[in-house]
Parts: structure tokens; sequence; C-alpha cells
């Protein structure tokens, strides 16, 4: 996937956040527990492997935060058309 770094790019870039699947967050909390997994210390390694694992960490927080706040947003849309 990243043999190409101008499609893995664009990959990236369009990646929809909202909408990780269950399985793959789920298969990701090990992952992201893991002591070293985190931008300082993948910067060590790499510039790119330090954005990279800045990029997941943050698109997998964005997620739960869009899960919480989506189904508030819908709850005010509703309430507004009642109004």
């Amino acid at each position: 996937m990243m043999n190409i770094p101008k499609q893995f790019l664009e990959f990236v870039k369009n990646y929809d956040g909202a909408n990780i699947a269950d399985w793959i967050l789920k298969d990701l909390e090990p992952i992201l527990a893991a002591d070293g997994f985190n931008k300082e210390n993948m910067l060590r390694k790499s510039v790119a492997a330090g954005n990279l694992v800045s990029w997941v960490i943050n698109i997998v927080e964005y997620n739960k935060i869009y899960k919480t706040v989506k189904p508030l947003m819908e709850a005010s849309d509703a309430a507004e058309k009642l109004a």
C-alpha cells in the first residue's frame, strides 16, 4: 500500500475517520496501548513513521469524538425542526 507514496497519501487524506469499522477499532486497541506507540518514539526511527502514528492516534480519537457528538447533533436538529 505504501509502495506508491502518492496513492497512499491520497488514501490517508480521503480516509473517512467518522466511519471506522468497530472491528478495526478493536484490533487497534492493543497497538494504541503499547508504550512505544507514540509520535515522539516513532520520530526517532523515521519522520514518516512518527507522522503516520500521529495520524492513526488522531483519527481514532476523532472517531470517538464524532460518535459522541453525532447523536447530539441529530437530536439538536430534530428539536429545531419541532420548534
